[in-house]
């Protein structure tokens, strides 16, 4: 298990491309908007698999990773049937996790070895109304939040989030809670299949993004900044082999799972790839001088080392509407934040001072290698740089 691990976007579409292909957004195209398809030239961890020999499937429950986009590139099955209509805005589809298991289990049954499989469950997602959920009331004493009526849970509850009858935080909070424990159910349930058809297979869970309960003021959204809370996300792996389990306190990005798994079936990692093979063993860990990127259309944050920093990409006016939710974007102050081995949830420090602008270059740096047609490296500090933040407390 990752303590720190960060997807490349706080929404769906750009951070499972950077999965798939192990690049960062800038360098993928891919967007929240609706019509960027992945790059031509970009290629994914299933085409690299399937060259090599591997029977390839992907079972997808989110309307966003519809067929047209490219992220169907190297499967030969790619199961994006939507089956329900999700209650608040009916002209989107999405399938439920149980479904979905039972499809990909399906094929699961018949594939020949060695397989790579991708499932993506919607679950959970708001709005947060798993199958057979225990009925959820208000608490007497929970404060009421105000119905929006647009998407972007600025001060009040997003208009397609809606549950009737509850107001409050605690209430949603349960519910999405009742979501992560459906899903987990019937990700247990692919797992145990898996390992009983044939040779346990390596297993990778991690998500695409996270999800607001009040950090700046954003209730059950997503996808409108790169702070911690919407970007840091879930990640275990379990090796076909595994020994002794362990925790890393090393950082990690969804740009690493491709190069891990082309590691783990003994294929060579492309040059293009922007991620890096993670550490299996405790004893592999080192520290990292790398730099690990997250974007979004209007803000940027690094990670290096247990250092974290953030800013708008450019001035944003407060009150600049917000072409997807419906909102407003508000602007955000750089800010900069400790990541503890503990993986406890940081304070945030104001990143305007003198001492961080060793970590404003950095970001400068980075944004400008992966904008850059044709440049994949992956920017690293200098050792002044990491001798300056290391006397500031932001390295180890």
């Amino acid at each position: 298990r990752f303590v720190w691990s960060f997807s490349p976007a706080p929404s769906t579409a750009p951070s499972i491309a950077s999965i798939l292909t192990s690049s960062w957004p800038s360098s993928h195209g891919v967007t929240q908007f609706a019509n960027p398809a992945l790059s031509e030239q970009a290629r994914t961890l299933a085409e690299y698999l399937g060259e090599a020999g591997y029977d390839t499937a992907a079972f997808v429950a989110n309307p966003v990773l519809r067929r047209g986009r490219h992220l169907e590139q190297g499967f030969a099955i790619y199961d994006d049937r939507m089956t329900r209509r999700e209650p608040n805005r009916p002209e989107l589809r999405e399938r439920e996790a149980g479904e979905l298991t039972d499809s990909a289990l399906a094929w699961l049954r018949v594939a020949r070895r060695p397989w790579f499989l991708w499932v993506h469950y919607q679950d959970p997602h708001g709005p947060y109304e798993p199958p057979h959920a225990t009925r959820r009331r208000d608490p007497p004493d929970g404060a009421p939040l105000p119905l929006l009526e647009d998407h972007s849970g600025y001060q009040g509850i997003p208009a397609y989030q809606a549950l009737p009858g509850l107001r409050s935080l605690e209430a949603y909070e349960q519910r999405y809670g009742d979501e992560i424990r459906h899903v987990d159910l019937h990700i247990a349930r692919l797992v145990a299949e898996a390992d009983r058809i044939g040779p346990p297979p390596w297993v990778v869970l991690t998500a695409d993004h996270a999800e607001a309960f009040g950090e700046d003021d954003y209730y059950f959204a997503h996808g409108h900044s790169v702070a911690i809370d919407q970007i840091r996300v879930p990640l275990l792996m379990r090796p076909a082999e595994p020994g002794p389990a362990w925790v890393s306190t090393r950082p990690a990005s969804g740009v690493d799972v491709a190069p891990t798994l082309l590691r783990a079936a003994g294929l060579p990692i492309p040059d293009s790839f922007q991620g890096e093979p993670l550490p299996l063993r405790a004893d592999d860990e080192a520290e990292s001088a790398r730099t690990l990127l997250a974007e979004h259309r209007a803000r940027a944050a690094v990670v290096v080392g247990s250092t974290y920093y953030a800013r708008d990409r450019q001035h944003l006016a407060p009150g600049t509407p917000d072409a997807i939710t419906g909102g407003v974007f508000l602007p955000l102050p750089p800010r900069v934040a400790k990541l503890e081995p503990d993986g406890r949830p940081p304070e945030y420090r104001s990143g305007q001072e003198e001492s961080t602008a060793q970590l404003e270059s950095l970001l400068a740096r980075t944004l400008q290698s992966t904008e850059e047609p044709g440049r994949r490296e992956r920017p690293r500090l200098t050792e002044a740089e990491r001798q300056a933040l290391r006397a500031l407390g932001y390295l180890e």
